[in-house]
């Protein structure tokens, strides 16, 4: 199926569902677009328990938190607002619309909701706890849009859904199901999600941006690759990452839409978060192949601009590794004035640049073309 118009987050009309699911989850009465002073302090308090849980201690890893009303009503009032919105933007990159899809992990559903806005006809919500699904599931439901749930603990039981799938999403569930070090165990788990694919499917995993998570998405990335599995994004290099033999990090980072409760949520919870922030990688079907991109050098912008003595900078990873970019003419050449707002994560092509060593610099009569921007898929062409 082709891809069709990216939706639009829609966060008004879902807002006030969220508040009424959680209102009924608890029992309790009150407004239906807003939270009363005692509730709000209750959510900053469990927000806060999430917060570091995650990230300070990875306290929470392995633990069935959703089991926790206070940390599961949290969740769905602050969290999965965010990786809805992650999920919009990332399964934008495929290049179809997928038709039949599998949520592992899938808590209160925000990503398998996330592939039902993008037009997903069948979408199985899978998880071990069977509150959360309940929960997302009535999201879907008063949204007007149909969703399978299953419980499923994916490590001690098989499967309970037959057949293929357009795509699969593992989202922050790799930290839970195997400590960070066991990519082994990891990668295997993820050849079994891919054999589940349809010989154009693809696999869609998604842990937070933060260094010890970042680095675990990229030695995933590149054990698989080592396997024979080709990437659809963000990677268009398919050698070793380059991030990871650096020692640095490679994440994705996206506007992110932030209605009157979320902004109040994170001011008194004290989280500085502006915009989105996850590692990712969207991998095929092995039997796929790479995909065929035209004939031309490709770049995907990993950075935010670097300003430097030299001016304004990006870091490059492309069909030729690692490269930083610049301008020294001003103004920008007129064919070259994408440049000047470029974001992280668009995939760029460059003519007529001047290349020294691993830097690239625009002057008069360079090109600057994005390929393909953010959330969008790579300009594929026919083999």
């Amino acid at each position: 199926m082709k891809r069709k118009k990216a939706p639009t987050p829609d966060l008004e009309t879902l807002i006030p569902i969220l508040i009424g699911i959680w209102r009924r989850y608890r029992k309790e009465a009150g407004p239906p677009d807003r939270l009363q002073t005692r509730e709000f302090r209750s959510v900053v308090e469990a927000i806060k328990a999430l917060q570091a849980g995650f990230h300070e201690g990875h306290s929470l890893d392995g633990q069935d938190y959703f089991a926790n009303p206070e940390l599961l009503g949290a969740y769905l009032l602050y969290q999965w607002v965010i990786h809805y919105q992650e999920g919009l933007s990332l399964i934008g990159e495929l290049p179809i619309t997928p038709k039949r899809v599998l949520d592992v992990c899938s808590g209160p559903a925000p990503f398998a909701f996330a592939a039902l806005r993008h037009g997903a006809q069948e979408v199985f919500a899978t998880d071990r706890n069977d509150t959360a699904l309940t929960l997302g599931a009535e999201v879907c439901g008063r949204y007007g849009l149909p969703i399978v749930i299953r419980k499923w603990n994916c490590l001690k039981e098989r499967i309970p859904i037959q057949g293929k799938f357009d795509l699969i999403i593992a989202a922050y569930c790799l930290q839970d199901l195997f400590p960070t070090h066991q990519i082994d165990k990891q990668s295997a788990f993820l050849q079994d999600l891919l054999s589940k694919l349809t010989p154009e499917g693809y696999l869609l995993i998604v842990d937070p941006s933060f260094p010890e998570a970042n680095t675990n998405i990229l030695k995933l990335r590149d054990a698989l690759v080592f396997q024979g599995v080709p990437v659809q994004a963000p990677c268009v290099w398919r050698g070793e990452c380059v991030a990871l033999k650096s020692n640095n990090h490679c994440y994705a980072q996206r506007e992110m839409d932030k209605p009157h409760l979320i902004k109040e949520l994170q001011r008194a919870a004290e989280i500085n978060l502006s915009s989105l922030k996850m590692s990712y990688v969207i991998f095929r079907n092995p039997s796929a192949g790479w995909p065929q991109l035209p004939p031309r050098i490709m770049h995907r912008v990993i950075s935010p601009p670097i300003e430097s003595f030299y001016g304004k900078r990006f870091y490059l990873c492309g069909t030729e590794g690692k490269k930083n970019l610049g301008c020294t003419v001003e103004p920008t050449p007129k064919e070259a004035r994408a440049f000047d707002f470029l974001r992280r994560g668009e995939l760029i092509s460059l003519e007529n640049v001047v290349e020294k060593q691993n830097h690239l610099d625009i002057v008069e009569g360079s090109k600057l073309i994005v390929e393909a921007a953010l959330g969008k898929p790579l300009p594929e062409v026919d083999s």
